[in-house]
């Protein structure tokens, strides 16, 4: 069979080697048979065959390329499972510092706790080494017993090989044999495993890798936080091994951890070098069996401070202050090196402090176990310093020179205006006043069948409506359909949406009847009709600068006996007057503070005041206030009255008056409530359970409805409805944020509250009080018209208990009214069985309508 083999191969070498080289210049069938994916072609495949034939070497027929596949139970690429190390079974949470006593005292002579310098490296240390199984491994790694190789071969023999390498340094490669690769460097494994299959076959390539790197273990004693045997990469080096055995404890060495090999020495690592400097330069790779050895730790300083790192240092050797301050990162920005305390523990027994500035001979100071270093930090002082502050566009600190005064300071009036002031009025003006509004996205609704579209109907109810209504009411509705069509688009329904129930065509009329008193309300119209006067004069004061010109203070130390002054001045004779004795000279360390009118109370005329005219005057608006300025001034500034000015209606909006009556209304409320608890317990006893029910919901009610009510700060003026010239106002001074308002002469008188028929009735000057109640319907069966009064037009209440008598009859039907006055008939507390036994609570209740009645120029 192998003579065979043999002739047959002779054969094939002969005829490929006669037509190899006009293959090989052939252009269109040149080959590279370097190429993997053209290596197991026919044409390569006889070119390997015949050039090993020459060389009387074996060679597979052509066209069976040699398959080389892992001998079983070889290396596969799967892992095997890992031991867990020392510290992954165990993790306990890092304990709280200080660990040691050395640590207990510097904390207490630094204030905080100070760590223990590369110890927090290990807090989150990683707990597996998997990852570098993988990194890329370095040309020089040794391959050893463990690895796992990936060889793939192609050419004239092709094979894809995973194999272990054995104990004995070995692979095995099937029709080659086994080969020894155990200290071959990784750089050299390809051309050496080439060399040894070549002795077999020839006209191939290779490539050779590492797939699994073995594990190592490694002992890991002395000071560690877990020591034991740790199973790990063989790529590991020793600083590997301390983050996997969680670094030294606290009372480990960080700077003398060694590595023993058979019995000897090889590194002594300074960790401080590599957290330090980076310099990694004694780390080593691991060896199987390797001993890593963390010593007890040396002597021990602590330095706290203005340094940039402060901690506590472990020293090497020899070391002074300099080397400390060197490894605890330099001094801080704001160190004060003139000053530099050591404590200091004298032969075990007692403690000492030195003090020294940080020259060159402090620098040469040696350091002994335990010495805590303090590096003070400078004075936060300022020298030749003076600052302004308050109400200044710029505050802050400015050099002091000799003779510098006041206005060195403040040269001009602009520099008292704020950056506030000037960001207000930049506001005013803004992009987006002048933009095309955008409207929202269209709201498309569902219209169903049959239903006519919103839009048509609605025009067709305005012109069919037109007839019977005033031009108001078109207007005002037609602007409404116009809104609502403009927003709403409708489209028809789906069979699906179609409802159940068709309701009535939501047409405009639903929105906003016609004819009716309700009206779209704009929030505009709102938001100007509510305005007060104290919105619009807080608007103006927005922008105007409100600056204290009378008063400011220089704040002066004595450097003598550090007692502090106050030097006031006048910034409106300093910086606009000019006047030389109101420009104080400022010495080093003054403080200038500006006001404002806000900061400090000022007199009423030094303050700036504005009012609002409002009404029947020439020039309604806002008018700031003069020195003692009255009403008529006030007035005559406005243009004075119109012809159709109505003085009997005038009301007078005072700040001032509004918040004394809303705490008097407010205090009112709050006696009422205690009353009412005081007599709960007697009404509870003396009432049913339905009435005590009913009871405490009128109660709760009415002092509910009290608590809503809220001040508006009216002042009543004496005027006669006969009134018409300015001199009939009374000329009192006013005040800021006042409001007086000049309505026109109305023509109708009201009549509101438990009446048949509320509402506005045309004036006539021969109609009396009873002539309006009897237009209204009267009372009605729960009207209190034993309680009704007449709020007059000036704010003057007249109630109808204080003018009937027993003599005098019912004179509140006949009170003479005049146009604006407003009749109020208030409703009639239960009595009978409801009431009994609510002696305090029936005279509270039965005073009511009396409390409104007098609260009424309040509330007006």
């Amino acid at each position: 069979m192998l003579f065979f083999l043999g002739c047959a191969a002779a054969s094939s070498s002969q005829s490929i080697t006669d037509v190899s080289p006009q293959s090989a210049q052939s252009p269109a069938t040149s080959v590279d048979c370097t190429d993997p994916l053209q290596a197991a072609g026919p044409e390569c495949a006889a070119m390997q065959n015949a050039a090993g034939a020459q060389r009387g070497q074996y060679s597979p027929p052509a066209g069976q390329v040699p398959q080389l596949r892992s001998p079983f139970g070889t290396y596969e690429g799967q892992y095997p499972l890992r031991t867990l190390n020392p510290s992954e079974r165990r993790r306990p949470a890092v304990p709280t510092w200080p660990q040691t006593e050395f640590q207990q005292m510097a904390a207490d002579s630094a204030g905080r706790p100070l760590p223990l310098f590369g110890q927090s490296l290990f807090d989150q240390a990683p707990s597996t080494f998997a990852p570098l199984d993988q990194l890329q491994v370095p040309s020089d790694y040794i391959i050893g017993p463990g690895d796992g190789l990936q060889i793939r071969i192609w050419g004239q023999l092709e094979a894809d090989l995973r194999v272990t390498v054995d104990r004995s340094g070995q692979v095995y490669v099937p029709r080659v044999g086994q080969i020894s690769v155990a200290g071959v460097h990784y750089g050299e494994l390809e051309p050496y495993l080439k060399n040894e299959i070549s002795k077999i076959f020839k006209n191939f390539n290779l490539t050779a890798t590492v797939g699994r790197l073995r594990s190592i273990q490694v002992l890991v004693v002395g000071n560690a936080r877990y020591p034991g045997t740790y199973t790990i990469s063989s790529l590991s080096t020793l600083v590997n091994a301390i983050f996997a055995s969680g670094g030294p404890t606290p009372q480990g060495s960080l700077r003398h951890i060694q590595v023993h090999r058979d019995g000897v020495t090889i590194t002594d690592f300074d960790f401080y070098d590599l957290v330090i400097k980076g310099d990694k330069s004694k780390d080593v790779r691991l060896q199987p069996g390797d001993v890593l050895y963390i010593p007890p730790v040396g002597p021990l300083v602590a330095i706290s401070g203005s340094v940039n790192t402060p901690a506590i240092y472990e020293l090497k050797g020899a070391s002074t202050l300099k080397d400390l301050i060197e490894i605890a990162g330099g001094f801080s920005s704001l160190a004060d090196t003139g000053k530099i305390t050591i404590e200091r523990v004298l032969d075990h027994q007692a403690r000492t402090t030195l003090e020294f500035p940080y020259d060159e001979t402090a620098r040469a100071v040696p350091l002994q176990d335990g010495d805590i270093v303090r590096v003070l930090s400078i004075v936060p002082s300022f020298q030749d310093t003076v600052t302004l502050r308050g109400n200044v566009a710029n505050p802050g600190r400015f050099p002091w020179k000799p003779g510098m005064r006041i206005r060195d300071l403040i040269p001009t009036p602009d520099a008292l205006l704020t950056r506030r002031y000037w960001l207000d009025r930049a506001a005013i003006g803004n992009g987006h006043s002048t933009e095309y509004p955008v409207r929202p996205g269209f709201n498309v609704q569902c219209l169903p069948t049959g239903t006519a579209t919103p839009g048509v109907s609605a025009a067709g109810a305005s012109s069919g409506a037109a007839a019977g209504q005033g031009a108001a009411g078109n207007t005002a509705n037609s602007g409404t359909a116009g809104m609502e069509s403009s927003s709403t688009t409708y489209i028809p329904c789906e069979p699906a949406e179609q409802p159940s129930s068709q309701p009535a065509a939501p047409t405009v009329a639903e929105h906003t009847p016609l004819g009716s008193q309700q009206r779209p309300e704009s929030s505009e119209a709102v938001s100007t009709t509510q305005r007060t006067a104290k919105n619009v004069t807080a608007d103006l004061r927005h922008y105007a600068p409100e600056i204290n010109w009378e008063y400011a203070i220089v704040q002066r130390v004595n450097p003598t006996d550090l007692t502090s002054k106050l030097l006031w001045f006048s910034p409106r004779k300093a910086v606009l007057e000019r006047d030389e004795g109101s420009n104080l000279e400022l010495q080093a360390g003054d403080i200038v503070t500006i006001f404002s009118q806000r900061d400090i109370s000022l007199p009423e005329d030094e303050r700036a005041r504005y009012v609002v005219v409002e009404g029947e005057v020439a020039r309604p608006g806002v008018y700031k206030l003069e020195k003692n300025e009255t009403l008529h001034s006030v007035v005559r500034r406005a243009g004075g009255l119109t012809p159709n000015a109505y003085l009997y209606g005038s009301q007078l909006l005072r700040e001032s008056a509004r918040v004394e009556q809303q705490n008097s209304l407010d205090q009112l409320v709050n006696t009422m409530e205690v009353q009412v608890r005081q007599s709960a317990l007697s009404i509870a006893a003396s009432a049913s359970g339905g009435d005590a029910q009913g009871i405490a919901q009128l109660q709760e009610g009415i002092i509910s409805q009290l608590r809503a009510v809220r001040a508006t700060g009216r002042v009543a003026l004496p005027v006669k409805p006969s009134d018409k010239n300015l001199t009939d106002f009374p000329n009192i001074l006013l005040e800021d944020n006042d409001r007086l308002i000049i309505p026109h002469t109305p023509s109708t008188v009201s009549v509101v509250g438990n009446v048949y028929n509320p509402g506005s009735f045309i004036y006539d000057s021969h109609t009396n009080s009873g002539g309006y109640l009897t237009m209204a319907g009267k009372g009605k069966p729960q009207s209190d018209l034993g309680h009704a009064f007449v709020l007059r037009a000036n704010g003057v209440v007249v109630a109808a208990n204080n003018v009937n008598g027993l003599f005098t009859g019912t004179k509140f039907d006949h009170l003479r009214l005049y146009p604006g006055d407003e009749i109020i008939v208030p409703y009639k507390l239960p009595t009978g069985a409801f009431t009994r036994g609510l002696r305090d609570w029936s005279q509270i209740a039965s005073q009511l309508a009396i409390t409104a009645a007098s609260l009424a120029v309040v509330v007006r």
